[in-house]
């Protein structure tokens, strides 16, 4: 079932790309992560409260500081891969954005070991993180 969830989600972020780069040309990107975030929160808060997970939720996030800390630092950098990849796409397009974004699972792997010492590197990680270093290089210097 997770390679089903895996492909949709990449599918569903592929849409959000071409969206959004039409979206920017119109409204800012500030304006536009601002409206999608509060959407979000609304609909997440309701689903939340439907599956009964909330009250479980807000108890652990008040009492474990470090899954707060973990909270607060995962929202941080998520404002800032939207804003990067939001500006991204306006600068250039959503195709070469998104191609060029598509090696983070590079920096997956780096920041579990970094972080929390968790070593998911293997031969075929490496083999696909050199492919992936390959492709930027061939993207990047045929889009100058």
């Amino acid at each position: 079932m997770w390679i089903f969830f895996a492909v949709s989600a990449s599918m569903l972020w592929g849409i959000t790309y071409v969206l959004g780069e039409h979206v920017y040309k119109k409204i800012s990107v500030s304006t536009t992560l601002a409206f999608m975030c509060l959407m979000t929160s609304f609909v997440m808060f309701a689903i939340s409260m439907v599956r009964d997970e909330w009250k479980k939720d807000i108890s652990t996030i008040m009492t474990d500081r470090s899954a707060l800390i973990l909270l607060l630092l995962v929202t941080v950098v998520f404002i800032l891969a939207e804003l990067c990849i939001g500006f991204s796409i306006t600068a250039k397009n959503a195709t070469l954005a998104g191609l060029i974004e598509i090696s983070y699972p590079i920096f997956i792997a780096l920041f579990s070991y970094v972080l929390f010492k968790d070593n998911q590197v293997t031969p075929g990680s490496i083999a696909g993180a050199l492919l992936i270093f390959s492709g930027i290089f061939v993207v990047y210097h045929f889009n100058q």
